[in-house]
Parts: structure tokens; C-alpha cells; sequence
């Protein structure tokens, strides 16, 4: 809720179009010209800031007088369209500026039902007046049709030459500013900016009391005497008014009008460009969901990269540590085993056959680290646990899926057996080592 002074609304009004000022309340401009005419504020007439522009004359009428205090402010209420977007308030606001331009240039724009009692029918509309024309009214008077390239409609007979007449002067209007209709499954739309918005024609009812039938009050005392209260019917009837409506099926709580209706004054004619401007501002809002929805799965789809590119190095950095870890328990081995080794080398000449055998022992377990955790059995060791050192390509590994090997074996280092004429390794045991290698000698079962 906003409030203001009778001057302060007048020198908006005066100052820039009205549609303009409404946007900074939040309010259509229909509702702040009711607004200004309850605090007998004049304003602008239909075609004045077009009359500028081009340079004519124009009246600008003085604020009168008010002679009631209570209509010195002017509270105004805004709804929740001024917290649209300033994208999708600028798209509005530019084609509303447009289509206000074009229709001081062009009357029949404008013009009412009784002043164009001729159109041009547009060839998009055969097929909505096709099955019009064959719906069979309900049991209110509304004939209402929804199928593939169709605007929707829920119309009376009555009504149905004139809601075709405004579909086409809708169309035609479109045109000027390169929007089309669209046929799609579930209706035909207007394509704006390269956005489907989806729309129909909608007959506004009459709401009259119902009078029950003595049918009715028969099923009422009926149901009295079982206990149940209610009425046997409804309490109003509907019936058509001839009053129209264009509502937009797009966009529900986004804060934008979706409904246009016949008013005491103003008809669906006069409003078409206002109209128009409020497709254009639900296409805007369209084309901005769809950015946001991008961008949102665009950020989700870079967290779980990242969290996959941050698993993958996680994997890589463990298995990496355990390989190493493997080589530093070998290395403790080693130097464990040449300890003794230098112990049992100082033993005198008297002891050196009690200990022979442990330091051959020994000696031939230091060959087999030594082999173990030499550059060219490390290599291959870690090719054959998948242990890499080399960091990956970023692109290649996001597109891997996870970023690593989808098997990881356990990481372990291999004595190797080379065949170098067929550059082969084949891991082997300690003892098929010890043997190839020829440092252990099978004893004869006879000796």
C-alpha cells in the first residue's frame, strides 16, 4: 500500500503514460484510471503521448479543486506484479510503448464492435470456427471446444461472430509486431519472442438467484425428514452474459494479469494493445524461468563434476599412498635385514659357519626388495594395481564419469618374471623368483 497526494498523482500522470505509472504501483492502468477518477484527478486521453511525440497539439487539463478532505491522498494498493523482474517489467513496458504508438496510428486498432462491422477473417481461425460451429451448447449456454490448433473457448452462440472478430483483430495486431499464432496438441497459442503462450476466449456468466423448482422443494422436504438441511440445488444460476474474457494459461502466481474482460466502459476492442503487452510480458517471464532452469541445472551439473573431480583425486591420492607405503615397508625390511647383516659380518672366523646359512638367508631376501622396489618392477607394479601418478586431462576425466577407474584392484608390489623377446611381464611368487633368479637350489627327496 502506497499513498500520495492528489498533486503528486496528478504531475505522474501528466508526466509520463499511464500504463508507465500503474507498472510503479503494481496496479493495471484501468485500475489506477479508475483510481485517479474516484480523487477527480484528470488524465492523459487515449492517444495523447502518441500526439506528442509527433509533435501536435495537445490539452493538458488542470487539477480541479477537491472539496472532500478525505480524497486529499490517494491510497493505492499494488499487487505482487512490482516484484516481477526488471527484465520482464522492461519487456512489458517497451511493448506496451510500441503497440500504443501503432494504435494512435491506426483508429481501427481501437474501434469498437459497432464501428467495424466487417473484418478480415485470418486463416489460422478456420479451424477454431469449425468446431465452434459444431459444439452443442451445455446446460448453461456455453458451447466449449479444446483440441489441436483450437484456441480454447467456452462461449456462448450468441458471442461466437464477435469472439472470432476479436481473435482476429488479436492476430492481425500480433502481426504488426511479428508475433504468430502456433497450432500445438493441446490448442493454437501466440508466439512471442520465440515463447508459446497459451490463451483462450472466455465468456464471462451471469450470475442470476436460483429459483427452485417445485420439483426442487419437493426433494428438499424429502431430504428434511432424513435430517439433511441442505438445499437441493444451487444457489445461483449461470447463464451467458455476453461479457468476454482473453486469459492467458501461462505462468499461474507469477504475479502478471492473466485476465482481460469486457468492462462497463471498456471493451476487449480498446484493450488489444494492452493486451498484446501482456503476452509480450509473459513471454519475458517464460524466457526467464527457462535462463533460471538453465542455470540451475548448470550449477548442479558443475557441483557434481566437482564432486566427482574431488572423489577421483581423493581415490587417486589413497591409492597413491598405499603404494608408497608399500615401498617404505620394503625399504624398513631392508634396512632391518642390513642391519643384522653388518651384525652377523662382524661375527669372528670360529662363528662364521654357525651363521652362514641365515646370512645366505639374508643376503638373498635383500636381492628380492632390491628387485621389489627397483625403478623397472615399480613401474610395472603400479600399472598393474592402476596406481597412477600422472595427473589426468580435467576434460577427459569429467567426461569419464566418475573421473577414475571403474575397478580398482588391491595396490600391492610384484616380483616380476620379463620375457623381453615378447615384452611381457608376468608376476610371479617369491619362491618362482628365487627360483628363476637362481639363488635357491631344489634339494633331491633322496639326499
Amino acid at each position: 500500500m502506497r499513498t500520495v497526494s492528489r498533486e503528486e498523482l496528478y504531475e505522474q500522470v501528466w508526466s509520463k503514460p499511464m500504463t508507465k505509472v500503474a507498472a510503479d504501483y503494481g496496479v493495471t492502468g484501468t485500475a489506477l484510471k479508475k483510481t485517479c477518477d474516484r480523487h477527480h484527478i484528470p488524465t492523459p486521453e487515449r492517444g495523447y503521448w502518441a500526439k506528442l511525440n509527433y509533435g501536435k497539439r495537445v490539452n493538458k487539463q488542470a487539477l480541479p479543486p477537491s472539496a472532500e478532505p478525505n480524497l486529499a491522498l490517494v491510497r493505492i494498493a499494488g499487487s505482487s506484479e512490482q516484484h516481477l523482474s526488471p527484465s520482464v517489467r522492461e519487456a512489458t513496458e517497451k511493448a506496451r510503448d510500441r503497440l500504443n504508438k501503432h494504435a494512435a496510428a491506426d483508429p481501427m486498432v481501437a474501434a469498437t464492435p459497432e464501428s467495424t462491422p466487417s473484418f478480415v477473417e485470418l486463416p489460422s481461425l478456420a479451424v477454431t470456427r469449425r468446431a465452434i460451429s459444431k459444439a452443442r451448447p451445455d446446460d448453461q449456454g456455453f458451447a466449449i471446444v479444446r483440441s489441436r490448433g483450437v484456441v480454447p473457448l467456452k462461449i456462448a452462440v450468441a458471442s461466437i461472430e464477435r469472439g472470432i472478430r476479436i481473435l482476429s483483430q488479436l492476430f492481425a495486431l500480433a502481426e504488426t509486431q511479428g508475433h504468430l499464432p502456433k497450432a500445438t496438441e493441446t490448442g493454437l497459442v501466440l508466439v512471442v519472442e520465440n515463447e508459446s503462450v497459451a490463451f483462450g476466449l472466455e465468456e464471462q456468466p451471469e450470475k442470476t438467484l436460483h429459483q427452485p423448482t417445485p420439483a426442487e422443494l419437493k426433494r428438499r422436504d424429502e431430504r428434511t425428514r432424513w435430517g439433511n438441511t441442505n438445499d437441493a440445488w444451487p444457489r445461483y444460476d449461470q447463464s451467458p452474459s455476453g461479457r468476454l474474457a482473453i486469459v492467458i494459461h501461462a505462468n499461474p502466481y507469477s504475479g502478471l494479469r492473466r485476465k482481460y474482460s469486457d468492462g462497463k466502459t471498456q471493451t476487449l476492442e480498446s484493450m488489444l494493445p494492452d493486451i498484446l503487452a501482456g503476452f509480450a510480458g509473459h513471454a519475458a517471464f517464460i524466457s526467464e524461468r527457462r535462463r533460471q532452469g538453465e542455470e540451475r541445472e548448470r550449477r548442479q551439473r558443475d557441483a557434481e563434476a566437482q564432486r566427482r573431480r574431488e572423489e577421483a583425486f581423493n581415490s587417486r591420492e589413497k591409492r597413491r599412498m598405499e603404494f608408497v607405503d608399500a615401498i617404505h615397508e620394503q625399504l624398513t625390511h631392508r634396512d632391518k635385514l642390513n642391519a643384522v647383516l653388518t651384525h652377523l659380518e662382524n661375527a669372528t672366523p670360529e662363528d662364521v659357519g654357525r651363521i652362514s646359512a641365515m646370512a645366505t638367508w639374508i643376503r638373498q631376501r635383500l636381492k628380492q626388495i632390491d628387485a621389489l622396489i627397483s625403478p623397472h618392477f615399480l613401474d610395472i607394479s603400479a600399472r598393474s594395481s592402476k596406481v597412477d601418478f600422472d595427473e589426468p586431462d580435467p576434460e577427459k576425466e569429467a567426461d569419464s564419469g566418475n573421473g577414475y577407474f571403474g575397478y580398482s584392484p588391491s595396490v600391492s608390489l610384484q616380483l616380476w618374471s620379463i620375457d623381453n623377446e615378447k615384452k611381457l611381464a608376468t608376476a610371479c611368487s617369491p619362491l618362482e623368483w628365487a627360483s628363476a633368479a637362481g639363488s635357491m637350489v631344489e634339494k633331491n627327496p633322496a639326499d
